[in-house]
């Protein structure tokens, strides 16, 4: 940890919160040769980074050109707005899409990290396979290899125990015209507040999503739900920027997660399950829903179940091929995940009906054979499920909000009439999203690349703004 007692260097770029978006911004702004303070609040405990899924889309990357798979931003772009209903900021989301394949490379090249596409992943509302991940597929991974690069950056000058308290202004002469312009940030540190002085501000300190009154005021479908995200998500950055007239995006975005374990919600089998061919049934053994919806609107659907629970079926096929992701292994090495030799058997160690299940058992396998689901309308089906079942019960759960400070397309904080407050830049859980109302409008993936692009682009605006745009000055 950093000591504030020794005087902390004036620089480029001040970044609050050392997520994915802030290691991101940080990483690319010493890249361009910008020297960064980064503010973490919280260095040992969970950002939503380590507990999600690790995947990040690129559009249009040489992994993809690779592998054959024509994509490009634009077909990205057109991806998320179908997926968002047309709910979402056309111009700020095509920024963040022809970010995507950069945000990729960069993290390849320049970070140092293994970077591979998940080629043979198939995920509701991407039309192409665009997913890509570090080896083991983590959350957990990714946050330990992008604070290794961090670590080993030399321009990058990292302050732990730090909690952002207020934005610092330039008061502007009444003979100037316009509002002040930030010139650092006030943090509390070590019970101490102390002023770090910069001529740009980046938040990236979280959502909202452990906000209970925020949650009650935007968002009252979720208020109590289970929250998988980083505690510190307290909307911190809503209130900073709303104390300088910042408006606000999407705040009724949210992504929900319907595969998460109960009852505590520390694991969760992934959104890989239903499309290869798994289903879900409640406590009276009957399906209700078309499974091969996407995992953030499925959890509204599971917490409408008797008990706010539902049981996913698969079989040994579909576990060997999950068993590659981070999070489906963590679920099964802590046992959330059982074994039984048919159908009978399952209904008794889950004690639900048997002869209901059996019933739904069998139409779902002529549902999948027929690839016609008259009950519920599935679209996708694997291959029939075949002895020994493997099933696990899941709840719905919040995992982080999507609605945050508006910004423009070079991720600058916006007022409600559109002017810009000049310093301030906002990315992450921290920024409106890209998955407009509700939790339908997630796209997975968009967390992630939202938080890379908008970061990128805040980086890349500040370096030029203070004069560094060589894109190969960058210290190691």
């Amino acid at each position: 940890m950093t000591s504030v007692s020794i005087p902390i260097p004036r620089a480029d770029l001040l970044v609050a919160g050392a997520g994915a978006a802030g290691m991101m911004a940080a990483l690319v702004a010493a890249h361009h040769g910008a020297a960064v303070l980064l503010l973490e609040r919280d260095p040992d405990g969970p950002s939503n980074l380590m507990v999600s899924g690790g995947l990040f889309p690129g559009a249009g990357t040489r992994y993809q050109a690779q592998a054959g798979i024509a994509d490009d931003p634009d077909r990205f772009a057109g991806d998320a707005h179908t997926k968002a209903g047309g709910a979402v900021d056309p111009p700020v989301l095509a920024a963040i899409a022809a970010q995507s394949a950069s945000a990729v490379h960069f993290l390849a090249d320049i970070a140092n990290l293994p970077i591979k596409l998940l080629a043979s992943l198939s995920v509701p509302g991407h039309s192409a396979p665009r997913l890509h991940a570090t080896p083991a597929e983590s959350g957990r991974e990714l946050h330990a290899l992008l604070r290794a690069a961090v670590s080993a950056c030399s321009l990058i000058h990292r302050v732990d125990g730090a909690e952002a308290i207020e934005l610092l202004t330039e008061p502007t002469p009444s003979s100037a015209a316009g509002a002040p312009r930030i010139h650092g940030l006030r943090a509390r540190v070590c019970g101490q507040s102390w002023d770090f002085a910069a001529p740009a501000v980046l938040l990236a300190t979280g959502g909202f999503a452990a906000n209970q009154e925020l949650l009650a005021e935007y968002l009252p479908e979720m208020k109590g739900a289970l929250h998988i995200g980083a505690g510190p998500n307290d909307g911190r950055a809503i209130s900073l920027g709303r104390a300088l007239g910042a408006d606000l995006g999407f705040m009724r975005g949210y992504q929900g997660q319907g595969h998460v374990n109960p009852p505590e919600g520390r694991t969760r089998l992934g959104m890989s399950l239903p499309p290869l061919g798994a289903f879900l049934v409640n406590r009276d053994g009957r399906r209700f829903v078309a499974e091969d919806i996407g995992p953030s609107e499925l959890a509204a659907f599971v917490l409408a179940q008797p008990g706010g629970v539902a049981l996913e079926v698969f079989d040994a096929r579909i576990h060997a091929s999950a068993s590659t992701q981070g999070p489906y292994r963590e679920a099964f090495e802590a046992g959330k995940i059982h074994v039984a030799q048919s159908p009978a058997d399952l209904a008794h160690c889950f004690d639900i009906p048997l002869k209901t299940f059996e019933e739904t058992f069998a139409r779902f396998g002529a549902a999948a054979a027929k690839g016609h689901d008259p009950e519920w309308g599935r679209k996708r089906f694997g291959l029939a499920l075949v002895a020994p079942l493997y099933a696990a019960w899941v709840t719905g759960a919040l995992a982080h909000t999507q609605g945050g400070l508006r910004v423009d397309a070079n991720a600058r904080v916006l007022r409600s009439d559109g002017s810009v407050i000049k310093g301030l830049y906002a990315a992450g859980g921290a920024a409106a999203s890209i998955s407009g109302v509700g939790g339908a409008g997630y796209l997975p993936g968009n967390g992630l690349a939202q938080s890379f692009g908008l970061a990128m682009l805040a980086s890349q605006h500040v370096a030029a703004l203070a004069g560094k745009a060589s894109l190969h000055a960058h210290a190691r």
